[in-house]
C-alpha cells in the first residue's frame, strides 16, 4: 500500500500499520538468503528513513517513544551506510558525464571512476560477511516491530497532532534554508537537503487531505532534495580528491572533471534554492494552521456516509432564514 496516512482511520492505528509494513518488508528482504543482500541493505535504509519521517510526524504524541526509536533507527542505518556511500560517489561521477557529454569530450573519468571502484570494492564485504549484520538489523527491527505494535496516542485531536509534526519539520527546513543561503557551503546545503527531504515525507503521508494541491508541492520538495543530494555527493569526492589527488590520476585529467563539477554544482546549489524558496515561502505557523484545518477537513469527509444524499439547496436558505 501507499506510504500515506487514512483521514479516516484512527491516527495510531495508520501509524502501526504503516511502519509494521516497512519493518516487515524489510525484515523479509533481509532475511532471502539467496537475494542480494547489497540491494536488500539499501533498500532497508531507504525504509529506515520513512520511519524516521514517520515518527517526526507523529512525535508529539509521545515524545519518549519518538527519542527512543528515532534513536534506534538511525545508529541501525548508521551501520548498513559504508558501501552504500561509495556507491552514490560513482553514480554521482557517471551522472556527471552525462550531463555534459555533448559538451566535453573527454576520457578524464575513466581513470577517477576507477578510483571511486577500487575504493568501494575496499570497503564493500563479501554476503558471506554481510550475513551477520543482516541478522543483527534483523533482530533490531524485530524489536522496534513490537514496539510499534503497542503504539497509542492519547491525543483526541490528531489533526492538532500531525499538524504540530508538519509545522515543526517545516520551520526547520526555513531555518537551514536560511542558513544555507547566507553560508552557500557543503554542510548547510546538507543539511537543507536534510530537512527538505522530511518535509516531503510529510507531504507523501498527509497527501490524502488534499492530493491535488499537495502532489505538485511533494514532487518540488523531491526534486530539491535530488539536486542538494547529488551536490553533496560531489562535496564529499572534492575533499577525497583533496586529500590525495594523485590517487586519481594526472592532474590535468581531475582539472578537467573538477572545473565540469565546478560547475554542475553551481547548477544543483542554485536550483535548489530557489526552488527552497518557493516551497517553504509560507511562514510555518501558518502552514502548521493550514494542515490543521486540512487534516480536519480529510477526516469530516472521510466520516460522511457515502451513501447519504448530498444537502439540498433549499436547506441552506433555511437555515439562513430560521436565523
Amino acid at each position: 500500500m501507499a506510504f500515506r496516512i487514512d483521514p479516516g482511520q484512527a491516527l495510531d492505528a495508520e501509524v502501526r500499520r504503516l511502519a509494521g509494513e516497512q519493518l516487515r518488508k524489510a525484515e523479509h528482504a533481509l532475511g532471502e538468503g539467496g537475494g542480494d543482500r547489497h540491494a536488500a541493505i539499501h533498500a532497508t535504509r531507504k525504509r529506515l528513513k520513512k520511519l524516521r519521517g514517520l515518527l517526526r510526524l507523529v512525535r508529539d504524541a509521545d515524545s519518549a517513544f519518538f527519542r527512543e526509536e528515532n534513536t534506534r533507527f538511525r545508529d541501525t542505518a548508521k551501520a548498513l551506510s559504508k558501501t552504500r556511500d561509495k556507491i552514490a560517489q560513482i553514480e554521482a561521477l557517471d551522472a556527471l558525464e552525462e550531463r555534459f557529454a555533448d559538451e566535453v569530450e573527454t576520457k578524464a573519468f575513466a581513470a577517477i571512476r576507477g578510483t571511486l571502484t577500487e575504493r568501494r570494492d575496499a570497503v564493500a564485504v563479501n554476503e558471506a560477511d554481510l550475513a551477520p549484520l543482516a541478522e543483527t538489523t534483523q533482530r533490531r527491527l524485530g524489536e522496534a516491530r513490537h514496539r510499534l505494535d503497542g503504539f497509542v496516542t492519547p491525543d483526541s485531536d490528531p489533526a492538532k497532532t500531525v499538524a504540530k509534526g508538519f509545522q515543526r519539520t517545516y520551520q526547520r527546513a526555513r531555518q537551514a534554508l536560511k542558513r544555507a543561503e547566507k553560508r552557500r557551503d557543503a554542510e548547510s546545503l546538507h543539511e537543507l537537503r536534510k530537512r527538505v527531504k522530511y518535509h516531503w515525507m510529510h507531504l507523501r503521508l498527509l497527501a490524502p487531505v488534499w492530493p491535488e494541491a499537495l502532489a505538485p508541492l511533494r514532487d518540488a520538495a523531491k526534486a530539491i532534495a535530488d539536486d542538494l543530494g547529488l551536490d553533496h555527493d560531489y562535496a564529499v569526492f572534492r575533499a577525497e580528491a583533496a586529500e590525495a589527488p594523485a590517487d586519481f590520476g594526472s592532474a590535468s585529467d581531475l582539472s578537467v572533471v573538477m572545473a565540469l563539477m565546478d560547475r554542475r554544482q553551481s547548477e544543483l546549489r542554485q536550483a535548489g534554492l530557489d526552488g527552497a524558496r518557493r516551497l517553504l515561502a509560507e511562514d510555518a505557523k501558518a502552514a502548521g494552521r493550514r494542515m490543521r484545518r486540512l487534516a480536519k477537513a480529510a477526516a469530516a469527509v472521510a466520516g460522511r456516509d457515502p451513501e447519504a444524499p448530498a444537502e439540498a439547496p433549499e436547506a441552506g436558505r433555511r437555515r439562513i432564514a430560521a436565523s
